[in-house]
């Protein structure tokens, strides 16, 4: 029945698409809640409850708590009634993960990407990884809801292209069509799109889908990305940019960026401007544990910077402690911007030590001259998974929520 859910239909088909997502987001939830949030009759809220029911999309869980009488329904969703492929493709791996309706991740399969993976050489394996996983969990072919796929961009999401190839080893992506090709290989429902918008997405659904409608998750790695929910919905349109926010200026008479502008984040606080700052601080004479692993200043990569920030060493903990305040100062620019109730901090850095602990510092002083100012700087704990378990619920939304970005 969910995918009835999508396009023109009918007002009662509406009203069960209406108490489904509620009961995603509120569940174990009880009748009475839904009647005061949906404005629907008792006897009418129940008779729908009982057709979701019928159609193994919803159960009570059989946890409601008596005040006296008889225990009440408990309704949530049946993470069995479909399931979800999300997929993330990186220059470093592409990940295909089997997903329930509860986004709980049933399997995984990964292909480290290498020469031989062209365009088509990975969508042939996706493709394949889909067939295989379906098997192996004795799931029918139209259990299968459809395809997420989380890509580095920038991206053409309604062409389903990755404008930007030359980070993959391999080519045969430009002007590969991933949604068309995956739609012909898999005959089912394929959507796309950046992934740290579907990192946002996973936070949200996963950890704060019923405390905040508004949040921002923040990504530091190679680039500095951010993705957006706003009004409980992800911001996403054909002119956006999720690396805009490492392009925003912190100093504006400050280093020169990949760019070409002068005083981007990106040019203080990602890994490769924080290798960069290193190296320049080598040079001139400063000491580090990185000088015992290679002989040439040069040849220090990230690996090398994110162990001698394991050991605590001197130099790279100042050139964090640098890039992360920084951060914050960008940070603290987009919360004032955007508003949130939550900001999330993801990326390679965020388990490190002192990079989030100055982030959050920075950001916080930099707002508590405001007195309507309650955002809250959270880290992320997620796994490496995020991206394509996002994709997954993706997919779960186009069809259970109505989304208005």
């Amino acid at each position: 029945m969910i995918k009835e859910f999508v396009g023109l239909t009918s007002p009662k088909i509406k009203s069960l698409k209406n108490l489904y997502s509620l009961v995603r987001k509120l569940g174990p939830v009880r009748i009475n809640t839904l009647t005061e949030m949906t404005g629907y009759k008792h006897v009418t809220c129940a008779r729908l409850l009982e057709e979701l029911v019928h159609e193994g999309l919803i159960y009570d869980s059989g946890i409601g708590e008596s005040s006296g009488g008889r225990k009440p329904l408990m309704y949530v969703i049946k993470p069995d009634a479909y399931f979800l492929i999300g997929v993330e493709i990186t220059g470093l791996y592409t990940t295909v993960l089997l997903l329930n309706l509860n986004l709980d991740i049933l399997r995984t399969e990964k292909l480290k990407m290498d020469s031989q993976c062209t365009g088509e050489y990975t969508l042939n394996f996706v493709s394949r990884c889909i067939e295989e996983l379906i098997v192996k969990e004795n799931i029918p072919k139209e259990k299968l809801l459809g395809i997420g796929v989380g890509v580095i961009d920038p991206i053409d999401q309604e062409q389903g292209i990755i404008l930007n190839s030359e980070l993959f080893p391999a080519g045969g992506w430009e002007g590969l069509n991933i949604i068309k090709y995956l739609e012909e290989k898999n005959k089912t429902y394929v959507c796309l799109n950046n992934g740290t918008n579907l990192a946002a997405l996973a936070e949200y659904r996963n950890n704060y889908w019923k405390e905040t409608d508004n949040l921002v998750f923040v990504s530091n790695d190679m680039g500095i990305r951010c993705g957006t929910i706003l009004h409980g919905n992800l911001v996403s349109n054909k002119n956006e940019m999720a690396e805009a926010f490492g392009h925003t200026i912190v100093d504006l008479h400050g280093r020169r960026c990949s760019c070409g502008a002068y005083g981007c984040l990106h040019a203080y606080s990602s890994l490769p401007a924080i290798r960069n700052e290193i190296i320049r601080r080598l040079k001139r004479g400063s000491v580090s544990c990185l000088q015992e692993k290679v002989k040439d200043v040069e040849e220090i990569n990230f690996h090398h910077i994110l162990q001698a920030l394991e050991k605590e060493d001197t130099l790279c903990l100042e050139v964090i402690k640098d890039a992360a305040f920084y951060f914050g100062v960008g940070l603290s620019n987009l919360i004032l911007l955007l508003r949130p109730d939550v900001v999330i901090c993801g990326g390679t850095l965020v388990p490190k030590p002192l990079f989030y602990e100055v982030v959050s510092e920075t950001a916080n002083k930099r707002l508590m001259h405001l007195s309507n100012n309650h955002v809250s700087i959270n880290k992320s704990n997620t796994a490496y998974n995020i991206v394509a378990q996002g994709a997954g619920c993706m997919v779960l939304d186009y069809f259970t929520e109505d989304m208005h970005s």
